[in-house]
């Protein structure tokens, strides 16, 4: 199953792209550096009968405008998105980079958020403005300017997915990264470089849960768990025998973790 069409919110700062699907209580999903609004496929599969799943193009990626790469404006972004479609509070999910985001758009508009999900998420590599990209960041994007649209998919897709991911899963993750604008990947990079969501991330005074999983070699465990231990009273879960797309990889063992989630802190 192909995932929603495309709509368009015009917001102040540029125009924000989204799909969603379903009725119900609604999750948005913020996507990572190498994702974007299809990612969210088996989410809008198997969870829009009970929810309104919206998954957004983060700015700069897919039909979204680019906005200043800060977390700030980012949150702001999906904060005014929220507000348009007229679906506050929601169950706000953040994978990897939109972790990132959601950490920071949950602490500035509570109002706006019920309960978050921070999947395979940091709180940002927190290097000084001015300072370079971390060789992390700066070889990706020299990836991106050197390799075809497919070979940069496929060399992402080998970094996010784990050692048993089903090809056609491979092949998916792989299409998807390979149609990454390069001037948002660009601008996402530096946002990650530059984040810092350590003095915001105690302040989170509503249910969230702490996920990862089992073989991410993007964000590690190792990286995630301080970040829970920052956050009062989260939940903390680690999906098996996956990579940094646990969404796709075993979207039956994700969404069971996110309908308990949402159902235990209704």
């Amino acid at each position: 199953m192909s995932p929603p069409s495309l709509e368009f919110a015009d917001l102040p700062g540029g125009k924000i792209a989204f799909r969603r699907a379903g009725t119900g209580p609604v999750i948005l999903c913020l996507h990572g550096l190498g994702g974007g609004s299809k990612s969210w496929r088996r989410q809008f599969e198997d969870l829009s009968s009970a929810f309104t799943v919206i998954a957004w193009d983060a700015p700069g990626y897919g039909g979204s405008d680019r906005r200043a790469p800060r977390v700030d404006a980012y949150a702001e972004a999906a904060a005014a998105l929220i507000e348009a479609l007229g679906v506050a509070p929601v169950t706000l999910v953040g994978h990897s980079m939109g972790g990132i985001v959601a950490s920071r758009l949950a602490s500035i508009r509570p109002e706006l958020v019920a309960r978050l999900v921070l999947s395979c998420t940091f709180w940002g590599e927190a290097r000084a403005d001015g300072e370079p990209l971390a060789e992390g960041y700066a070889k990706r994007l020299a990836d991106r300017k050197a390799l075809s649209a497919e070979a940069f998919g496929r060399a992402r897709a080998g970094s996010m997915t784990g050692p048993d991911v089903d090809p056609a899963i491979f092949a998916e993750v792989a299409g998807i990264a390979s149609e990454i604008r390069a001037d948002g990947f660009a601008d996402a990079c530096r946002l990650l470089n530059h984040a810092d969501n350590r003095t915001i991330l105690p302040t989170l005074r509503l249910p969230v849960l702490v996920l990862g999983a089992e073989h991410d070699s993007v964000v590690r465990n190792d990286r995630i768990e301080p970040l829970a231990v920052l956050v009062p009273g989260c939940a903390r879960v680690t999906v098996t025998g996956v990579g940094h797309a646990p969404y796709l990889e075993d979207a039956k063992q994700y969404n069971r973790v996110l309908r308990e989630f949402v159902n235990t802190t209704a």
